[in-house]
């Protein structure tokens, strides 16, 4: 049996992938997701051993809620299963040798060796995809861009299977709008919410809850706008149109910066139904050469790929 642990908060964070053979009731492997592995936690996909249980407490100060938990479910089972495998998976991980360029914020020094940089998201899906793409094309893929359409988009750019930049910064709320946060935003914003009678903590879920796709539908209170709710109702057309726009603007700048592209390598979990908006962007991506040819188009179950990656280690 393969366990698998996501601290989604839902209420649902196991996933059993295969049983036990009869007789046998402990796990032969359990894989549990780090959404954010701050600067301690260097490798999207580890056996842990002790010294990296160690450096896990150092990464609950940028994502609590759902470190916390990750971290005390480990020690849990790591107590339960000694003889079991424990694999980490995380999810900030393969940005962690992003060029100091990209990865810097134009603050203080005193700040930013503090830890405040971009860290990037969804480096699991961008590794995978990149790895997959290039054991199916014929050439070698220098010059990738890596596009995750979903409730949180974002892209990567991708140079010789490293990260050279992506949209997500220091948190996902940063980037191309998502379906409840606001992406891109001048700062000063957040002083003139503050100063308008929101406090701080108000004016943090209004931005990364109650903003993004939600927020310019408009939808009554607690209602939320989804990715599939954009691309699949004909109503949501000027949203549509932002949306991609926004994405646009990622895709225009991470090819520059990428010096070209070789392969543009789309990634959804909604793969079949996101098919029209993949055609949008490859369309408007045909005055810079990117041919049917240059693009992939896979499915991406977190879950699924997590058990791919433990049998492969197992």
């Amino acid at each position: 049996m393969i366990l698998l642990f996501n601290s989604d908060l839902t209420g649902m964070p196991w996933k059993k992938m295969e049983e036990s053979p009869a007789g046998n009731e402990a796990p032969e492997a359990i894989g549990y997701f780090l959404h954010h592995g701050g600067e301690k936690i260097t490798q999207t996909v580890s056996i842990l051993s002790p010294k990296d249980i160690s450096k896990l407490p150092e990464t609950i100060k940028y994502l609590p809620e759902h470190n916390d938990l990750t971290i005390k479910t480990i020690k849990s089972c790591i107590l339960k299963y000694p003889q079991s495998k424990h694999v980490l998976f995380c999810d900030t991980a393969f940005f962690s040798d992003m060029p100091l360029k990209a990865a810097t914020y134009a603050i203080p020094y005193k700040l930013r060796k503090k830890g405040i940089k971009k860290f990037g998201g969804y480096g699991l899906c961008h590794q995978w995809a990149y790895e997959k793409a290039q054991k199916l094309s014929r050439k070698k893929l220098e010059k990738v861009l890596s596009v995750y359409l979903g409730n949180y988009t974002n892209i990567a750019a991708i140079k010789n299977g490293e990260p050279l930049e992506t949209s997500v910064g220091f948190t996902s709320v940063e980037g191309i709008p998502s379906s409840t946060s606001c992406g891109d935003i001048d700062p000063t914003i957040l002083f003139q919410l503050n100063s308008a009678g929101m406090s701080f903590k108000e004016v943090n879920q209004l931005l990364s809850e109650k903003s993004g796709l939600t927020g310019l539908a408009a939808w009554p209170a607690g209602k939320k706008c989804s990715y599939l709710d954009v691309i699949g109702d004909k109503k949501l057309s000027d949203i549509k149109d932002f949306f991609i726009y926004n994405i646009m603007k990622y895709i225009g700048a991470f090819i520059s910066v990428n010096g070209g592209v070789d392969a543009v390598i789309f990634e959804s979990e909604h793969i079949k139904e996101s098919k029209g908006i993949i055609n949008e962007l490859c369309g408007r991506l045909e005055f810079l050469g990117v041919k049917k040819r240059d693009v992939f188009r896979f499915e991406y179950i977190r879950w699924n790929v997590m058990l791919e990656k433990i049998k492969n280690l197992i």
